[in-house]
């Protein structure tokens, strides 16, 4: 029997992060911010939430540039983590940053990207009972 309608609710996922550096090099062409986005769709919410040195990468920064220089060659294809989370809000996610890893990192709240939202580690715990799934990414 053929049908239209889904077997089975789509779900809400919270994404969590912990670890900011997993090799610059290594990860140029996929990231796990970028494979956020594919999931996206499959999903009825995908948020995201960034703790320890992760929180770095919804911090605003102007002057950063994903490039690196090995020898005489200038590697440019990095990951924009940066870019990555400015996309990740365009597309309606909710990112969470940890405020007492965005302090102890010498940033505030005003120091985010816009659309990006601090929390404390308890309002974060709070948030998921809200969720059918919490992945740690």
């Amino acid at each position: 029997m053929t049908t239209t309608q889904r077997d089975e609710p789509r779900r809400r996922v919270l994404c969590v992060i912990d670890r900011a550096y997993r090799g610059a090099v290594e990860v140029q062409f996929f990231h796990p911010l970028y494979g956020l986005l594919d999931l996206h769709g499959q999903f009825e919410q995908v948020d995201l939430a960034l703790r320890g040195a992760t929180v770095t990468m919804a911090v605003d920064e102007h002057a950063y540039v994903p490039s690196v220089r090995l020898g005489s060659t200038t590697l440019d294809t990095l990951p924009d983590y940066r870019g990555s989370v400015r996309d990740l809000v365009d597309a309606g996610f909710e990112v969470f940053v940890d405020d007492s890893a965005l302090a102890a990192l010498g940033f505030g709240p005003q120091d985010l990207l816009p659309g990006t939202v601090a929390l404390g580690p308890a309002e974060l715990a709070a948030r998921w009972p809200g969720y059918d799934h919490v992945w740690f990414i």
